[in-house]
């Protein structure tokens, strides 16, 4: 757990009753294995007797970090040392040089976001002000673990030291219009991630250098975030592991778990969320279903999970929210034993870092007023790739440009409107699937460089088998499927819809020529007047409330391509992006003919059922977890696995009961089981030799 004590230090009764033995009893009563907790907290405030900076006024005189540190060691239970850099309020007022200026002037948001004091990482004062107290910090306590937090740009600064910075080494001063297809704007992008890592940097080596042998990590939970907060992925470089909290829903949970499995140096990840509602709110508690629910995924992923909590302003706690923990925790517990091993993943699903972005902010003003955001277009098409991927019961992981020296270990790669992209990519794709791999690509993927060069065509359209021959606007566009196999896919539908607005770099609309050799499986069907909208005044419209499909064209919009060893199925519309029953069934079916018979694992249970597995090659065992949260009237599953090459199964046994599961075996050695009315998590371990 983390509790967070982001409490002022104005009020006389602030923290009066704040108590580390206290807390250490709820600790030990939840049965937690490690404890994080505040150092520092966002209002600059410290809780140790620090010669750098200023002590919180209400615990002077005592040294709450040493107190927690000993009570936790008196119980077995590890230590992790927070530490919040950039949001200091204390440091903001304390020197106006080390603020952060934003270029749209400081906004006021009706929020708690307005009680943030921000600094610029920039700062050389306040860089060393930072280094000075991790040093007095982590140089005087012995911690298991460093987390350090708010390691991000809450928007995009102006301060005289970030200018100066950008034209010592740039040579220019910032653009003022955002454009993600100018070398100029990119250039300037590239540079603030590049600066955020570098400060990741500086934090991580100077709490090593206080402390060797100390496991350091930085709040990753806002690297897939909009380009605003300038996290890049390659913070990770700067991190032991990953782990960060979130707020979201059980995909979101499922998709920053596998990133992070693929991107951290060292695993369990770590997943964290709070025991309320999110973190704004402080009363109102999760239902334990929930909590369970939230615990039992991360244990189906092999992922460590965070609880975390927050003092009342006199320091005490609801000190039953910590019986729900200890609960949740208890149907984690038994499973632990059985966790670890590496990912059996068919597929693989590709975050792009630098498509974190939007097309449609193309043309605006740096300096005009902008909401804190973290959509894009990218990301919706991710969490829905892997969304219908896990509906489908298909294994899969999400992967980086990290894996790129590695894509053959995967059947099918997942290109899900990947907006910037680099020449490294796609070689390394184009090499893929030369050697015989499979892509599905949709939309703008490989039209547009990441250094802010716009092609006229995309740089796979070689791969692709299609063309951009043109983009235009629309209120809406169709896919008729031209395949018997694609009308099952689409059926009881004639058509799939699209809204291509959202994102759009030039109206949405890709129309596309194919090559001879490509075969179409969709065409583009427009509705009645296309372009046009209508309205009360004229005729360029068919039907009052929708724009129905009118004009069936002959213009390939999905198609399939065999390129060297390889195949490719490349679609203008992200049909990835949109939650419909018809698009989980047309994507899924284009991601089994693309993966063919090159299957590990298959599954037939309800698409509420989320199914993961891992190997475990020392034990020779394959875990098969079966996730039913919460419970759904599931009868039964029907699993089908594959054992490792040159390997057969011997036995099959549910876990933690240690029981033996009946099971059958094809020809080929191909495992089948039936298992009956899942629980909230099925465990299984199929022995092999």
């Amino acid at each position: 757990m983390l509790v967070d004590v982001e409490i002022p230090g104005w009020d006389e009764q602030f923290l009066s009753s704040f108590d580390p033995e206290v807390m250490a009893d709820l600790y030990a009563k939840a049965g937690l294995s490690s404890v994080m907790f505040s150092c520092k907290n966002l209002s600059g405030l410290c809780f140790w007797p620090t010669e750098v900076g200023p002590m919180h006024p209400r615990v002077a005189g005592r040294d709450i970090i040493g107190e927690t540190a000993e009570a936790l060691r008196a119980r077995g239970i590890a230590s992790c040392a927070y530490y919040s850099v950039i949001f200091d309020n204390w440091a903001f007022e304390q020197d106006p040089g080390w603020r952060f200026e934003p270029v749209q002037g400081w906004r006021r948001q009706g929020s708690a976001w307005d009680r943030h004091g921000v600094c610029c990482p920039n700062s050389p004062g306040y860089r060393e002000y930072v280094g000075a107290q991790i040093d007095d910090l982590y140089g005087r306590y012995e911690f298991e673990c460093a987390f350090c937090d708010m390691t991000f740009w809450p928007d995009v600064c102006g301060c005289r030291h970030c200018r100066a910075r950008y034209r010592t080494e740039v040579g220019a001063e910032f653009p003022d219009t955002i454009d993600w297809t100018s070398v100029e704007w990119c250039t300037f992008q590239a540079a603030r991630e590049r600066w955020i890592d570098e400060f990741t940097g500086f934090v991580s080596e100077r709490m090593r250098r206080a402390q060797p042998g100390i496991a350091v990590y930085h709040n990753f939970s806002l690297a897939p975030a909009h380009w605003r907060l300038g996290i890049p992925f390659s913070i990770t470089d700067h991190c032991d592991f990953l782990g960060g909290d979130h707020y979201g829903d059980e995909v979101e949970q499922l998709v920053v778990t596998k990133l992070r499995n693929t991107l951290s140096w060292s695993r369990p990840v770590d997943y964290m969320s709070f025991v309320t509602a999110d973190a704004g709110e402080h009363v109102r508690l999760k239902t334990a279903e929930y909590m369970r629910a939230q615990v039992l995924s991360a244990a189906a992923e092999s992922s460590a999970f965070m609880f975390l909590d927050a003092v009342d302003p006199v320091g005490t706690v609801n000190a039953r929210s910590y019986d729900l923990v200890g609960t949740a925790f208890e149907s984690m517990a038994e499973f632990e034993p059985f966790l670890g091993g590496e990912p059996i993943e068919d597929v693989a699903v590709y975050y792009s870092g630098d498509s974190k972005m939007d097309f449609a902010e193309n043309g605006h003003s740096l300096s005009d007023p902008a909401p804190m955001r973290d959509d894009y277009p990218h990301r919706h098409a991710v969490r829905g790739a892997c969304r219908m991927l896990q509906r489908a019961h298909i294994p899969f992981g999400v992967i980086t440009r990290r894996q790129l020296a590695d894509l053959g270990r995967y059947r099918v790669l997942v290109l899900a409107d990947i907006a910037r992209i680099d020449e490294s990519e796609v070689d390394a794709i184009r090499e893929y699937v030369r050697r015989g791999g499979r892509v599905y690509a949709s939309r703008y993927t490989s039209l547009v460089e990441t250094r802010g060069l716009r092609h006229e065509d995309f740089m796979l359209a070689d791969m692709f088998g299609a063309h951009l021959d043109r983009e235009e606007a629309g209120v809406v566009a169709y896919a008729k499927p031209a395949t018997a196999e694609f009308r099952a896919w689409a059926d009881p539908q004639a058509y799939l819809s699209v809204d291509p607005a959202p994102g759009a770099l030039n109206g949405g609309i890709l129309r596309l020529r194919a090559d001879d050799d490509a075969h179409v499986l969709a065409t583009l069907s427009l509705p009645y007047a296309h372009p046009h909208v209508g309205d009360v005044s004229d005729r360029n419209w068919a039907s009052m409330h929708s724009s129905p499909p009118w004009e069936d064209t002959p213009l390939p919009v999905i198609l399939e391509r065999q390129f060297g060893l390889g195949r490719v199925i490349y679609s203008a519309f992200n049909i990835e992006r949109d939650e419909a029953d018809v698009n989980d069934r047309t994507f899924a079916g284009l991601i089994r003919r693309l993966r063919g018979e090159q299957w590990t694992l298959q599954c037939e249970t309800h698409p509420a059922i989320t199914v993961s597995a891992f190997r475990h090659p020392g034990d020779n065992a394959i875990r098969v977890s079966l996730l039913n949260t919460p419970p759904a009237l599931v009868a039964d599953a029907t699993l089908r696995l594959r054992a490792p090459e040159g390997k057969r199964f011997t036995e099959l046994e549910q876990v933690p009961q240690r029981s033996k599961v009946p099971f059958s075996t094809e020809p080929d050695g191909t495992l089948e089981c039936t298992i009956k009315s899942l629980p909230e998590l099925t465990m299984l371990l199929a022995h092999c030799t």
